[in-house]
């Protein structure tokens, strides 16, 4: 399946990662899950312990989650199937190679987002590159934006590459989420598409980040929030909470259409129905002027053409006015 950025619609990505905890017939579900949720994509990681981490304990941890590459085919052609983007997270560059040949897009960590051979090899598979910018300050990121534009953009490659706000905490606390720094990407980068990788509690953030201009939303996934004690299930959304974001940024679009200097049809209409007429205190007699002591303004009972109330004060009534009555233009000299 082809990998695509709308304008004007997010691209809603399921990040499973490993809340599979190792179990193929788990991530399987997952998948369907997601879909259900109506995400654009899911993603994983994909990576051999022994190419990931130097200790051995960690290694032994790690092994319980790994899932094997045929195992990672089948659940590309099971994503497809229901009509979601597969993209994985290469941790090592073996694994990079192997989903080079079957993922729609792949995303680099924020661990590896300055391990410029696993950038180069992935960017060398011609498919769309999302780079997590975690752990960068501003600085860092100003420097290796620019790097990576002098290195890879000027290859043409600039279209395939987009890059997601992040901060590498497990959870973020909200006041520590800097959202702003989107718009302040996007300002610095115009050229660039950039997004957000959520990591706190709730979705608050993928909502505001939306509003601030992110291009791209990615959510930890999972079956149960109380799953287990791997740290990511408490931060992921479960099905009902995804389904929430997918929902919620939609409307969210549909209220970020791009500005109108002129109201809608229902507010047109609003319009004849909640502006104030002009109704006579008592008697107006023909040939008086209209003013704040003989009038009162009011809104009429049926739908009317709003007139400019200040314009009628001063002129002269051409007919006996009962009280009472509203004043029309027609009424006046």
């Amino acid at each position: 399946m082809k990998f695509n950025l709308k304008k004007n619609s997010a691209y809603i990505i399921a990040e499973i990662g490993n809340n599979h905890e190792g179990s193929f017939a788990r991530a399987k579900k997952m998948i369907s899950l997601a879909s259900n949720a109506g995400v654009n994509a899911v993603k994983f990681q994909t990576f051999k312990a022994k190419n990931f981490v130097f200790n051995k304990e960690k290694q032994r941890i790690l092994n319980k989650f790994e899932l094997s590459y045929d195992e990672f085919e089948k659940l590309k052609n099971i994503a497809h199937k229901n009509n979601l983007n597969f993209i994985s997270t290469p941790l090592d560059i073996e694994s990079a190679k192997f989903l080079g040949k079957i993922a729609d897009a792949i995303k680099i960590s924020s661990g590896d987002n300055n391990f410029l051979e696993l950038i180069n090899v992935c960017l060398s598979f011609n498919k769309h590159i999302i780079i997590s910018l975690g752990l960068l300050d501003h600085i860092e990121t100003k420097k290796i934006l620019n790097k990576l534009q002098n290195l890879f953009f000027k290859k043409k490659k600039i279209k395939n590459v987009s890059f997601l706000h992040c901060v590498t905490s497990y959870p973020v606390q909200y006041e520590n989420a800097n959202l702003q720094r989107i718009v302040n990407l996007k300002k610095s980068w115009p050229n660039l598409k950039f997004g957000y990788s959520d990591h706190t509690l709730g979705f608050a953030g993928c909502l505001a980040a939306r509003v601030l201009g992110a291009e791209i939303i990615e959510k930890h996934f999972t079956l149960d929030k109380k799953f287990s004690k791997f740290r990511d299930h408490a931060l992921s959304a479960d099905e009902d909470e995804m389904k929430s974001i997918v929902l919620n940024i939609r409307k969210i679009e549909k209220m970020r259409k791009e500005y109108s200097k002129n109201l809608s049809k229902d507010e047109n209409n609003n319009k004849k129905i909640v502006r104030r007429y002009p109704f006579s205190k008592r008697k107006i007699s023909k040939g008086e002027k209209i003013n704040y002591s003989n009038i009162k303004f009011l809104r009429p009972e049926k739908p009317m053409k709003p007139i400019i109330l200040e314009n009628i004060i001063g002129k002269k009534v051409k007919r006996n006015i009962s009280a009472e009555s509203i004043i029309k233009k027609r009424d006046l000299k």
